[in-house]
């Protein structure tokens, strides 16, 4: 969880790249021109530190559950550590996804509604950082049930896999991280993946569950993957 020192200067950094990417898009509605003091910095997920192994299969598919993105963030980075190969790749493929959630019987969906720019990552003992662009579907959210997640590939605009890659970010064998995530009270280190099989297609409107009530079937116990998505929420 950032500290109030830092949040300051992460949300700065965080601004300045926006309005860089942004050129003259509007943001939230509002100029890009505006003080950033109207925003705020948000993160969600894990935080970025080691852990003990990264995923066998190709172009798997993770979801952060343990917390949402609140409502009119303007999604800007996806902060990921590789920093071991436990396969043997040194290099991979990243795409920030965006979904949207919602109860169904017993189980809760997620639904893709934003694909982000795929990009290629290549190992390193740092935390890196790509921006988080969607290029397909909904840009901002606009409730409280969307969370993130990414998969290990780069994909077409219909969501179709073209280049897959082994796994790219660290993560936690086969149990969670107990305590926080890096979105502070109420959120948790939990991660579901999907299980098996083909790649996934990630084309907008495909949804991922615990149970059969979904295209594709994500796989428990939960995990944590060492990503975080970086964002400017309206300030409150």
């Amino acid at each position: 969880m950032f500290t109030n020192w830092n949040r300051k200067a992460v949300a700065a950094a965080c601004f300045s790249s926006f309005l860089a990417a942004a050129g003259s898009r509007a943001l939230a509605g509002d100029s890009v021109a505006n003080s950033p003091s109207s925003y705020t910095t948000v993160a969600e997920g894990s935080t970025a530190t080691h852990r003990a192994v990264t995923d066998q299969e190709f172009a798997q598919l993770n979801i952060y559950v343990g917390g949402s993105i609140p409502a009119g963030t303007n999604l800007l980075l996806f902060r990921f550590l590789f920093d071991l190969t436990t396969f043997g790749n040194t290099s991979g493929y990243i795409t920030p996804l965006l979904f949207e959630y919602g109860p169904d019987e017993a189980f809760t969906v997620y639904k893709v509604v934003g694909i982000g720019r795929g990009y290629e990552v290549k190992l390193n003992p740092s935390p890196q950082s790509i921006p988080f662009d969607v290029i397909e579907g909904v840009t901002v959210p606009s409730g409280v049930n969307f969370a993130f997640g990414f998969i290990t590939a780069l994909v077409d605009a219909g969501g179709v896999p073209i280049l897959t890659s082994q796994g790219v970010v660290d993560f936690a064998g086969t149990y969670p991280d107990g305590g926080q995530g890096v979105g502070g009270a109420g959120t948790t280190n939990d991660w579901e993946w999907t299980v098996g099989g083909s790649p996934p297609v990630v084309a907008l409107g495909t949804t991922f569950s615990l149970g059969a009530n979904a295209d594709y079937v994500l796989g428990q116990p939960y995990r944590t993957y060492s990503a975080q998505v970086i964002g400017m929420a309206p300030a409150h």
